[in-house]
């Protein structure tokens, strides 16, 4: 029983690994425009429209709380590749 739900999550940890390189190389895309235009990096108010529209997908709204944190982190993270990716580009 417990192999099968491991063998599960194991299946589901194999799609995030691709939808995380997916949304990094449109994070670069994202870092490319905002280069060109000279636009910060950090937009508060999308982080905090991403983290609303997110949690309106949820079935279970008691994962509101545990999303967010995701969503925090995963911006966050997508912010610093952005910096060191524009960082490498001016130089």
């Amino acid at each position: 029983m417990l192999e099968k739900q491991r063998a599960t999550i194991d299946r589901i940890d194999r799609e995030l690994v691709k939808l995380f390189e997916e949304r990094t190389k449109t994070v670069e895309e994202v870092a490319e425009i905002k280069l060109e235009n000279n636009m910060e990096i950090l937009d508060s108010g999308r982080e905090a429209v991403v983290i609303e529209k997110v949690q309106s997908y949820l079935e279970d709204d008691s994962l509101k709380g545990e999303l967010a944190d995701l969503y925090e982190n995963i911006m966050r993270i997508s912010r610093g590749h952005q910096q060191e990716w524009m960082s490498k580009r001016k130089s």
